[in-house]
């Protein structure tokens, strides 16, 4: 049936009896249907075993008469519902339908992470859920069930945070339940600025080192980036895991510093250069997240990160000059997102051309011109309406005038 018909179809319905959900058009009339959901630009809805769809652009709102979610694939509520009467294989299978129409759809991650887990596919049900708090970081229920997963993996402390978050967005019986199993969390003193723990054997010497090393650094940030995170930072020590560089993992986001940073120390009996860089570098995520929330470009918050991590600020430039010969460099605006799509290869070249890009900001505008940019962005600004506000550029501007500084730089140095 083409669009045309099915939305005369559609509007026709208007005045039939009331049913289970209410489709209210931009128009005011409303459409009762049987069920009805999103399914990429449309909506559509099905009454009396007809289905009819209606673009989406056309509808205000769904009004699920069950008091439901609106819009709700009907596999990802019959998912919940196979789940809960014992049949998590069909769970999985309704799931996986619903995330093939709308990958994006925080709630059939959700869903499919629930199935998983009670498949004891653990490890498939991290990345799931993971998946789905990129997407929606406030989801509870998301939150808990990649709590049970990290239990199941033996990973405590990051369970006892998901479970701590999910609790301060949705507190429940259950939560609490699960937070006393695991027992209290072995750590330093907390203070205004952090609390430190350790997932694994306690090392206090170590860990008063960190903090030591960690109150210097919050100094030295709130002096270059004059604001500081308004919560304690929590920071995991993992006294079990051999110490390696985590700040350069496309994945940072989900895996190391999701309000919780976490560092590896074992073998280490003192902040080594190695550790403190990555303690910086992590921090500086933590400040800048605690000002902007998820609103900054990933290219400002690892370029920033490296910046601050210390170390000579145009280290890659005479790489990306060598690569600008011949290709153009990566453009800024399409590094907004998280790196974790990219290949080893593309992640490598999107943080140097960060790091570069964030080194020529600071050279052209100061530190004041980053500081500007953040708390531009901090009133919900996108990117390319906050470098204007903030620096008088746009990003085309930015872009060609960081480029051309690449290739001069690299030239007046012989290169």
């Amino acid at each position: 049936m083409r669009r045309t018909g099915l939305l005369a179809g559609a509007l026709a319905l208007v005045s039939l009896p009331l049913a289970a959900d209410s489709i209210v058009l931009k128009t005011g009339q409303v459409i009762e249907a049987d069920q009805a959901w999103v399914e990429g630009d449309e909506i559509r809805f099905r009454r009396d075993a007809a289905m009819f769809s209606i673009p989406r652009q056309l509808v205000a709102r769904v009004d699920a008469a069950s008091g439901g979610p609106s819009l709700e694939d009907p596999d990802l509520r019959r998912s919940r519902e196979l789940l809960a009467a014992g049949e998590p294989q069909e769970a999985l299978r309704s799931a996986r339908l619903a995330l093939f129409r709308d990958p994006k759809s925080a709630g059939a991650l959700v869903a499919l992470g629930a199935a998983q887990l009670a498949l004891g596919d653990f490890a498939r049900a991290r990345e799931a859920l993971g998946d789905a708090l990129v997407l929606e970081p406030a989801s509870a229920p998301a939150l808990e069930l990649l709590g049970d997963a990290l239990v199941e993996a033996g990973d405590f402390a990051a369970a006892r945070d998901r479970y701590e978050a999910a609790r301060g967005l949705a507190p429940s019986p259950a939560l609490e339940r699960k937070l006393e199993a695991l027992g209290p969390a072995p750590g330093l003193p907390s203070s205004a600025r952090y609390s430190v723990r350790f997932d694994g054997a306690a090392d206090e010497p170590l860990g008063l080192a960190v903090v030591a090393l960690l109150d210097e650094t919050w100094d030295d940030f709130e002096r270059k980036l004059g604001f500081v995170p308004q919560r304690p930072v929590t920071v995991v020590l993992q006294t079990a895991k051999a110490f390696y560089d985590t700040t350069r993992a496309p994945g940072w986001v989900a895996a190391w510093n999701d309000g919780t940073i976490r560092v590896p120390v074992a073998g280490l009996d003192r902040p080594t250069p190695g550790l403190v860089r990555v303690l910086r570098h992590e921090l500086s995520h933590s400040f800048v997240a605690s000002r902007t929330g998820a609103n900054c470009p990933t290219w400002l918050q690892e370029g920033l990160a490296q910046w601050l991590e210390g170390g000579d600020p145009w280290r890659e430039d005479a790489a990306l000059a060598r690569l600008a010969r011949q290709n153009p460099l990566p453009r800024l605006a399409s590094l907004e997102e998280p790196f974790v799509a990219l290949s080893e290869g593309q992640a490598l070249l999107a943080y140097a051309g960060s790091l570069s890009a964030v080194s020529y900001v600071i050279k052209q505008y100061g530190l004041d011109g980053v500081r500007r940019v953040i708390a531009s962005l901090a009133l919900g600004r996108t990117a390319a309406d906050a470098l204007p506000v903030a620096l008088g550029v746009t990003y085309s501007d930015l872009q060609s005038s960081w480029e051309k500084n690449v290739l001069g730089s690299v030239r007046g140095a012989g290169l």
